[in-house]
């Protein structure tokens, strides 16, 4: 489906004392009107090559990754101007020696404007798996994304592998493998959304109106016209056979249940690393969190339910439209290109308007407990003795929703809400290569939470064992709210959660997390101390902790990097910080020379 509308070339270059492959992709960005859950609702959104998701890029581990970002949107007049820039980033892909293709506005590189052009280049380093890309800018995330898959080998990649049997990816074996894009769709423009979020009138987040598969669903099946409508989104299989199911959640609010009727998934993979196999009948997919499962056909030939629920919804109906169609083939039908060769999906499909009669079946909502079966799921090789060291230093990062004077709603990290800079004549990035920033010379800082007032930032030294306690808070009689933070430029390892508040003092040595995984999202679950609701004997009036996680990452990649709640409208309300790792180190680190 993605590989029709792709400029892609994959070349062979060889530079002194090796040779390279390189993989080149062209996207250009546009504004298109679309209507993908066959609703009353179209609206101009924007579209990576004219489709949505957009193209997908692949690669093998070690493979340079070359993408040319043209935007080519009209310009907006003052004081909009900014509403037309553009950003993508390399969700997962951790950028060793390639901070610039990061695709964070303002901190490694400056937004993409109407008429102009930008190249990230990167190798993929010691990384396998699956991530994926989206934009970077306000709520462009809705249409703006993609999958990305890399391959351990050649070994695992189905479209260069025609004469093995089976694919191979550590100890797994499969035959053929299907990626499936989580996302969400509003029925509403997406300036005229984020204008709202951001603006005095902001009350709560809305339900998506639709939950898209691979950019696709019904809003209202009853209602679907063939002539205006894509119908839900097909995946052939054929029986007797194991699949890899790569599942990206793309969303940009929700933490969605997926399950496959009458089919368990045999989890093997999470945020780009291997993991022992792990059976369920259903994941919990966070925003930018990725799975991949192994799949058995081993049911009567029919048509299966792929379905989405809501998961941690603060009482909002869990159900959604959210539906796929797992398509065996009928029995009379023998072999058909309909179910034809590895790797190729047909790039014309049948419009199906009818949902299975085969349904999934999900825990209730009353069963959802904090943390998942994340204890359950043990890394491949072992977990890393890195985890067992002292940390060099902890950062606590507590965050507050106000309403501000302006009675607009921002999310304060220790205080601040971090804001893109649209003044900026220059990212961070740059200032730092050109030598025109401060240095935190000995990673002096005046807060003891680790920022840096005088330059915004959160410095690091060069490997650092860094923990980073994230605190979620509340005030009391509302709702506490899951927060899916994420890591750029690192994978991390979740080593410790807790109740209500996170106090160092008595907290610092928890290690409770059983088999941490090295992944780039971790889960902030409500977990309510109703003890903190009062304060020597007075009811308490400010926000109070309720829930925490303690993540570690490594610092052994120069360079400025985002730390940010995955729900996109609270990063864009400031739930989001810049960790300044070893800029002292940034100009001469390289992993493209």
């Amino acid at each position: 489906m993605w590989a029709s509308f792709v400029i892609q070339s994959t070349v062979a270059q060889t530079h002194p004392g090796r040779s390279q492959t390189v993989r080149s992709y062209e996207f250009n960005v546009t504004q298109r009107s679309i209507n993908p859950d066959c609703s009353d609702h179209v609206s101009p959104v924007f579209l990576i090559n004219n489709q949505m998701p957009g193209p997908k890029i692949t690669a093998v581990q070690g493979d340079v990754v070359r993408v040319l970002i043209r935007n080519q949107l009209s310009p907006m007049p003052l004081p909009d101007d900014h509403r037309h820039n553009v950003a993508i980033h390399f969700h997962g892909i951790r950028q060793y020696g390639s901070v610039h293709s990061d695709g964070v506005p303002y901190l490694t590189q400056m937004p993409i404007k109407p008429g102009q052009e930008y190249v990230h280049e990167f190798r993929v380093v010691n990384q396998a798996g699956t991530y994926f890309y989206h934009a970077h800018v306000g709520m462009q995330e809705e249409t703006v994304f993609g999958p990305i898959v890399v391959y351990e080998s050649k070994a695992a990649d189905p479209e260069n592998n025609s004469t093995s049997l089976l694919l191979k990816a550590g100890p797994y074996t499969y035959h053929d493998e299907r990626t499936l894009l989580l996302s969400e769709w509003w029925h509403r423009p997406h300036m005229e959304f984020e204008s709202f979020l951001m603006g005095p009138k902001f009350n709560f987040i809305p339900e998506a109106d639709s939950i898209l598969i691979n950019g696709h669903t019904l809003h209202n099946a009853r209602k679907a016209v063939v002539a205006q409508c894509g119908g839900y989104e097909l995946i052939p299989v054929k029986p007797n056979q194991t699949y890899r199911f790569r599942v990206i959640g793309a969303t940009a609010f929700r933490t969605l249940g997926f399950a496959i009727a009458h089919h368990n998934l045999t989890i093997i993979e999470v945020d780009g690393e291997l993991t022992k196999p792990y059976t369920v009948s259903q994941l919990e997919v966070a925003p930018g969190q990725r799975f991949s499962v192994l799949l058995h056909t081993d049911q009567k030939p029919d048509d299966y339910s792929i379905q989405i629920v809501r998961r941690w919804s603060d009482n909002v109906a869990r159900p959604t439209n959210g539906l796929a169609i797992l398509q065996y083939p009928a029995p009379a039908a023998g072999r058909s290109d309909d179910h034809g060769s590895r790797g190729v999906v047909r790039l014309k499909k049948p419009i199906v308007l009818e949902p299975p009669a085969i349904k999934a079946h999900f825990d209730k909502a009353e069963d959802e407990a904090p943390h998942w079966l994340w204890s359950s799921i043990e890394p491949l090789y072992g977990v890393d003795p890195v985890i067992y060291k002292p940390a060099t230093k902890t950062i606590k990062l507590r965050s507050v929703d106000r309403r501000m004077p302006d009675n607009t709603v921002r999310w304060l990290v220790n205080g601040i809400a971090f804001s893109e800079e649209h003044g900026r004549d220059s990212p961070i990035l740059h200032e730092i290569k050109s030598n025109r920033r401060q240095v935190p010379g000995l990673y002096d800082t005046i807060t003891a939470d680790g920022y840096d007032r005088n330059l915004g930032t959160y410095p690091i030294s060069y490997f650092d064992i860094v923990d980073i306690v994230i605190q979620t808070t509340h005030k009391p009689g509302e709702p506490c709210r899951s927060h899916p933070w994420h890591t750029h430029g690192h994978s991390h390892w979740e080593i410790a959660h807790g109740q209500g508040e996170y106090v160092h003092e008595r907290d610092a040595d928890i290690q409770n997390v059983k088999n941490p995984l090295h992944k780039d999202i971790t889960m902030i679950y409500p977990f309510v101390d109703p003890s903190l609701f009062e304060k020597n004997g007075t009811k308490v009036e400010e926000p109070v902790g309720c829930g925490w996680s303690k993540i570690r990452i490594v610092a052994d990649n120069p360079g400025v990097w985002a730390v940010h709640c995955h729900n996109t409208a609270h990063m864009m309300m400031g739930m989001m910080v810049a960790l300044e790792e070893a800029p002292e180190l940034i100009p001469r680190y390289s992993t493209l020379s």
